[in-house]
């Protein structure tokens, strides 16, 4: 019969996985459980105890040793004398990561581990690597959904859901920061069908749909999207730093007398460079060149 203690641990385990590897309070809850003064979890690249993360200094030494099973102290010792050296008493077993090795260590300053102890250690081991089997599933969900976001953010695209009194409601962060830049909260159109595009702002428009359930959802694009720097356009377009800052200045719309004077040029360089661009990169026109920048995924860099 498991006991409330053991329940209690065992929703510790799962709760660090589901936080993404919060691994002190499980280590706390161990080390309570197990009547330990200390407990450490380590990785190759990282290692936590009760209070957080410690320096990683003895994994190097576990090295060789079997998974799946507890060491005692005495067998720490002499396989791994880093380990011992002082009047306490020790466990550890190892763990299977999805990339790697961890290792999970219980200290006893006084006294000594029971027998149930390594029992107890030895059965929590499945769970404690599919505690770190599913932080590193959230971890590469996160770091994903951050790439997501990064990449709405750099275009400047965000979606939205409308309440019961019309007024957007953001989905994401992207669609929040650009509502929270409107002086006013816009609301569907009355007379709204199946789609309607409405102008927010001078840079800020909100296309409205309805979908076949009726549902109306709503897509924020901005268009105050900055352009690659000088040098990344200069290496993908395969052009001089001077010639690429004049194509940064065109893109955005200005006139070859207006790029030149932005740039510090004379009108017959800014005329060099620009024919310099339109024979490197072949294309015809500002307008050819606009359309180059800002639809490819140069925008994205």
């Amino acid at each position: 019969m498991i006991t409330a203690q053991e329940t209690a641990l065992l929703i510790s385990i799962a709760q660090a996985g589901l936080d993404g590897g919060n691994w002190p309070p499980m280590l706390c809850a161990l080390a309570q459980h197990m009547q330990a003064d200390h407990a450490q979890f380590l990785t190759p690249s990282l290692a936590w105890d009760q209070n957080g993360c410690i320096p990683q200094s003895v994994f190097d030494h576990l090295s060789g040793l079997r998974l799946g099973r507890v060491y005692s102290g005495e067998e720490l010792s002499d396989r791994a004398p880093a380990l011992g050296g002082d009047a306490s008493d020790q466990r550890a077993i190892g763990l299977r990561m999805p990339q790697g090795v961890g290792w999970m260590l219980v200290k006893r300053r006084r006294g000594e581990f029971r027998a149930i102890d390594s029992a107890t250690l030895d059965a929590l081991a499945p769970h404690l690597e599919q505690a770190i089997k599913t932080a590193a599933q959230i971890a590469s969900l996160s770091q994903r959904a951050g790439q997501a976001e990064g990449l709405a953010r750099r275009i400047g695209v965000g979606r939205v859901t409308f309440d019961a009194r019309g007024q957007p409601q953001p989905c994401d962060p992207v669609a929040a920061d650009l509502l929270a830049q409107l002086a006013k909260t816009p609301t569907l159109p009355r007379d709204m069908s199946r789609v309607a595009l409405v102008r927010l702002q001078p840079d800020l428009d909100l296309l409205c749909q309805r979908g076949p359930e009726g549902m109306i959802t709503g897509i924020l694009r901005s268009s105050r999207q900055p352009l690659p720097t000088p040098e990344d356009l200069a290496e993908a377009l395969t052009l001089t730093l001077s010639e690429a800052r004049m194509v940064r200045v065109l893109a955005q719309g200005a006139s070859l007398k207006e790029a030149a004077q932005r740039l510090g040029l004379t009108s017959e360089t800014a005329r060099y460079y620009s024919k310099q661009i339109f024979a490197k990169t072949g294309l015809r026109g500002q307008t050819d060149l606009m359309r180059r920048i800002w639809t490819s995924a140069l925008v994205l860099g």
